[in-house]
């Protein structure tokens, strides 16, 4: 089973594992801390527990790999690979949060990396992500991996904070392409 421990920029420790069955209650309350208005991405209603309890029980959601982020015992980041409503079997999508306690301190690009890895060996040619052009962070990370915007769906997400309608753009990558990067090689053969 996958489980590493690794170290932010900051001397932060923590541990990156696959999210386990025992992790529900730990989910719940990562997600309620969570600012509402960064999980928008999210088609089901994140902050209610029976949407958090479906992903573990409903067939529906499976999952390919689930990744968390453990400080101590505390979930402070989540990633998944998943084809949930993606019939192309080469295509899969990432989606990542990150507690904004511990945003910028190379969390989000870790998990990302390994998310990544992760794609190339269930043998994905195309990952695609969703986000709002106000996660100025995610988009940072996005350039830096070579993800391209393909479709802005216009004011397609609203805010229930603020009512604002936001648009929400649709960016992928052919995951071939990046395994010739030095960093994936690296990473991918080496366990860094």
């Amino acid at each position: 089973m996958y489980s590493r421990e690794s170290t932010l920029k900051d001397g932060t420790r923590v541990i990156l594992r696959p999210l386990e069955d025992e992790d529900l209650e730990n989910l719940f309350r990562f997600f309620a801390r969570i600012p509402r208005s960064d999980i928008l991405i999210f088609k089901d209603d994140v902050g209610r527990l029976e949407t958090i309890e479906s992903w573990f029980t409903n067939p529906v959601y499976k999952k390919v790999f689930q990744l968390v982020a453990l400080k101590e015992d505390e979930i402070i980041a989540k990633g998944t690979l998943h084809k949930e409503g993606l019939y192309w079997q080469h295509a899969a999508e990432i989606k990542l949060i990150v507690d904004p306690d511990y945003r910028g301190r190379g969390l989000g690009s870790q998990m990302f990396k390994t998310l990544l890895v992760e794609g190339l060996k269930h043998s994905f040619e195309k990952i695609i992500v969703r986000f709002t052009p106000d996660n100025k962070s995610f988009t940072r990370m996005l350039d830096h991996f070579g993800f391209k915007p393909e479709a802005v769906l216009n004011c397609y997400v609203s805010c229930e904070e603020t009512g604002e309608h936001k648009d929400l753009i649709i960016a992928s990558y052919n995951l071939e392409d990046w395994k010739g990067r030095f960093e994936f090689y690296s990473l991918a053969h080496n366990g860094k």
